[in-house]
């Protein structure tokens, strides 16, 4: 699992801040629910959550040690109760622990998402609620397919044989099926098509720069300017924008399918 770059994330997160509070707007809480964030990244949402929650709690999860380093730098909204851990989805051991578990754009990075449904619905309460935000599959090339396309290239070819995709996108039409799979019902999906402006190719690289973490890592230092760029501009080729990025982004509500011992 890739120690993705906490600091670096804050600095360039407004994507990803922008469509988890879209989602969080319409997450209905009572207040005092036990709430668990997958992919907590640098917790700026896990505290977002917890500022609504003044009887209840908040842990955030996530598999990357800078992440979590840089989650714990910042303040809690005050009397808010608020953790973080170092974790991966897949060893979540809990079990009917959280009233509402929610992942905003992590688990498309989890290679199987049954397996990371089915911890997930584990640690959920029977009564409980799971809503998950993902990059999905789509008619257009990903941003992530390129990056892939690019390695497979004579250039680069050599720094990446043996890689594999690190990332999953779903097709929404099956996800269902794939939720029955993990034993979670699938209770509301939408997906939306997004398209967002960086403003300038450089922001746009910049973004990718961190994103592109687990690409990067298996290239020397020096070589990583010049790899991020031949991705950036195989893309704009597609987009046809400068600093323009599109995808598809699934928002799924999900709750246990089955009462866990109860034998239905």
């Amino acid at each position: 699992m890739t120690d993705w770059d906490g600091a670096g994330y804050e600095r360039i997160s407004g994507l990803q801040r922008r469509l988890a509070r879209a989602t969080l707007g319409q997450l209905s809480l009572a207040g005092d629910e036990r709430v668990l964030d997958v992919g907590c990244g640098d917790g700026y949402i896990t505290r977002a959550i917890a500022a609504r929650l003044p009887g209840g709690s908040v842990l955030g999860l996530d598999a990357s040690p800078r992440m979590i380093a840089a989650a714990r730098s910042h303040a809690d909204p005050p009397g808010a109760r608020v953790a973080f851990e170092v974790g991966d989805v897949l060893g979540l051991t809990a079990v009917d622990e959280f009233d509402v578990v929610v992942s905003f754009n992590a688990l498309h990075w989890v290679a199987d998402q049954v397996a990371a449904l089915t911890a997930i619905g584990r640690a959920t309460r029977p009564a409980g609620r799971v809503v998950v935000q993902q990059v999905c599959a789509g008619p257009r090339r990903s941003l992530e397919a390129t990056a892939m396309a690019v390695c497979h290239t004579q250039a680069w070819s050599a720094f990446f044989s043996g890689f594999g995709a690190p990332f999953v996108h779903v097709d929404p039409r099956r996800y269902a099926d794939l939720a029955a799979a993990a034993g979670l019902r699938v209770t509301d999906q939408q997906v939306e098509d997004i398209r967002w402006d960086f403003g300038s190719r450089a922001a746009f690289t910049d973004w990718c720069t961190v994103g592109f973490a687990d690409w990067t890592g298996r290239l020397p230092p020096d070589r990583v300017a010049d790899w991020v760029q031949a991705v950036v501009e195989a893309y704009q080729q597609q987009v046809g924008e400068p600093g323009v990025f599109r995808f598809l982004q699934l928002r799924a509500e999900l709750v246990p399918s089955t009462i866990r011992g109860s034998g239905t």
